[in-house]
């Protein structure tokens, strides 16, 4: 941690985080400039969808019918749809085609989420307003992971997703944002100095102070594709971890691989995939890039953005692992503080 200010002033600065970070600029302001909102309609076969998410590399399409919003399909999306599925033919055989026989004949209106239970808001919208927005409610089992900016007309004029609000925070700490993203200097400088004291702030003081992260529940790497899927969207975490017994004096587990949404949809691109493609060992990606208790936040947001990970596991000092820690976990301890809303 950084030697700047106490241990017991973690709680108070923390609270100075979201209006600071996020209550002066526009929730637009942070998505990719130039890059195009691609879309969907809910008759186009899922398959397809999928497919274009894929070779896109989009983890979400605004569903429009008429020209306006009427609901976005996700990778969560996806993956709920499968544990659906699976949950329905619980002795389905691992040679059942994915696409022609578990989703047969699903469409994006079966699997996507209506714009009702989707974070949006107009163009112009503070940024904090829209991550309260993402951190709010649900219906259904998802979390909230893109923020849609619409038009007059409805229309979404810009996805922002964690990855870009992890993006946004490291530029900001380095002193490389655009200089119209503030409004006038004194706030671009209010931010940073904010963001200088929060980013450097210990993953291990955060863990012990606020509980980040979530605790392990790891799957066997011979786990096969329900068990696989089923863990993936417990509690909305869209990835498991896979990990075996430590061996030694040293307790816990040792990881060995991790699947997450991005490898779902990976598995679904072809289209005579099967279930046996979502059993642990062939789903999961390894090896796996870690984070100890000694590292900052702001290496955290570095390797989320940059290296476009959604999850960082914690690995103790025998590398066992401790922790996971999401982007969704990032973002909300420092947006989602109690009478920000």
């Amino acid at each position: 941690m950084s030697a700047a200010f106490p241990i017991d002033s973690v709680r108070d600065l923390l609270g100075l985080a979201p209006a600071a970070l996020f209550g002066a600029i526009a929730s637009e302001s942070v998505a990719r400039a130039g890059r195009a909102v691609v879309t969907t309609r809910p008759g186009e076969p899922l398959r397809d969808a999928a497919s274009r998410m894929w070779w896109r590399k989009m983890g979400t399409l605004p569903v429009l019918d008429g020209g306006r919003l009427v609901g976005i399909l996700t990778e969560d999306d996806l993956l709920h749809g499968l544990a659906d599925r699976l949950r329905e033919a619980p002795d389905a055989d691992e040679s059942l085609p994915v696409w022609d026989g578990l989703l047969a004949g699903a469409t994006v209106a079966d699997a996507m989420t209506p714009d009702e239970d989707a974070a949006v808001v107009p163009l112009g919208t503070p940024l904090l307003a829209g991550l309260q927005a993402t951190f709010g409610p649900t219906r259904r089992r998802r979390r909230k992971s893109y923020l849609f900016a619409v038009d007059d007309a409805g229309a979404p004029a810009r996805v922002v997703s964690f990855r870009d609000i992890a993006r946004y925070l490291v530029q900001l700490y380095d002193g490389e944002l655009p200089d119209d993203v503030f409004a006038s200097t004194a706030q671009r400088l209010e931010a940073q100095r904010v963001a200088w004291r929060v980013l450097d702030l210990s993953l291990g003081v955060l863990r012990e102070r606020e509980s980040l992260g979530s605790p392990p529940d790891s799957l066997a790497p011979d786990a096969g594709p329900a068990d696989t899927i089923e863990k993936m969207v417990v509690r909305a975490r869209g990835y498991a971890t896979v990990a075996t017994p430590a061996r030694g004096p040293e307790e816990g587990e040792v990881l060995r691989g991790i699947c997450t949404r991005r490898d779902v949809l990976r598995a679904l691109k072809h289209p005579f995939a099967t279930l046996e493609a979502l059993r642990a060992a062939r789903l999961m990606s390894g090896p796996v890039k870690t984070v100890t208790e000694v590292d900052t936040l702001c290496g955290l947001f570095k390797m989320l953005a940059i290296e476009g990970f959604r999850q960082m596991p914690m690995v103790d000092e025998h590398d066992g692992l401790a922790r996971v820690i999401s982007m969704w976990h990032g973002v909300g301890l420092l947006a989602h503080r109690p009478g920000t809303a």
